[in-house]
């Protein structure tokens, strides 16, 4: 999902939930914007054209993926958000993923992770989402909202957009101004190193 090689592609969205505006050149240096993530190559249209749904086949990659609630409330509370992040430790604990970084905030979620053998990112969503969905639904419906249909995704091809992707979702809260430090956020992996891979186990470009 970027441009080709030799190509700047840009990631970007009118989303709040989704991060700055980076565009990233052929040679993984980057320009930073303003807010958000949209697939690359796409001219803008209503965000529900723009979610990958129908992903077949992965190799062996690092993706950063945001899943947001449709309407925006800020209904997913501490125990919502835990529930989340049960789920991405339990993709740790089995093998289903390695994690870099990780933030559930209160109507949105980021993360970053390498797909291990035989994962997929659609199957791996459709999973995570499967669990996340049936536990999530009561407070969701009581708050008059709902998990987006499809997930933002990003494939990351360079050391320097990793760091630059880590930076983002840990600072995350800190920018919405809910904390101050971002290990104060305990939906995190600022907070919950116990659950990230490092150093890295796939060699980026």
């Amino acid at each position: 999902m970027g441009g080709a090689s030799g190509r700047d592609y840009t990631w970007s969205n009118r989303d709040s939930e989704a991060p700055p505006t980076l565009k990233i050149r052929a040679d993984g240096s980057a320009n930073v914007g303003a807010a958000s993530v949209r697939r690359s190559d796409t001219a803008a249209r209503p965000h529900s054209c723009d979610l990958r749904l129908n992903r077949l086949s992965d190799s062996p990659a690092t993706f950063f993926v945001t899943k947001s609630l449709l309407p925006k409330k800020p209904a997913l509370d501490a125990s919502a958000r835990e529930i989340i992040i049960s789920a991405l430790e339990f993709a740790v604990r089995e093998n289903r993923i390695y994690l870099r970084a990780f933030v559930v905030m209160p109507d949105h979620w980021h993360a970053l992770f390498a797909l291990r053998e035989p994962w997929t990112l659609p199957k791996f969503m459709h999973a995570i989402m499967s669990f996340v969905a049936g536990k999530t639904s009561a407070v969701l419906k009581f708050q008059g909202t709902s998990w987006q249909d499809g997930f933002y995704d990003t494939r990351v091809k360079t050391p320097k957009q990793l760091a630059f992707i880590v930076n983002y979702i840990e600072q995350n809260p800190v920018a919405k101004g809910l904390i101050e430090q971002p290990e104060e956020w305990h939906a995190s992996s600022a907070k919950r190193k116990d659950l990230i891979a490092e150093p890295w186990p796939w060699l980026l470009r």
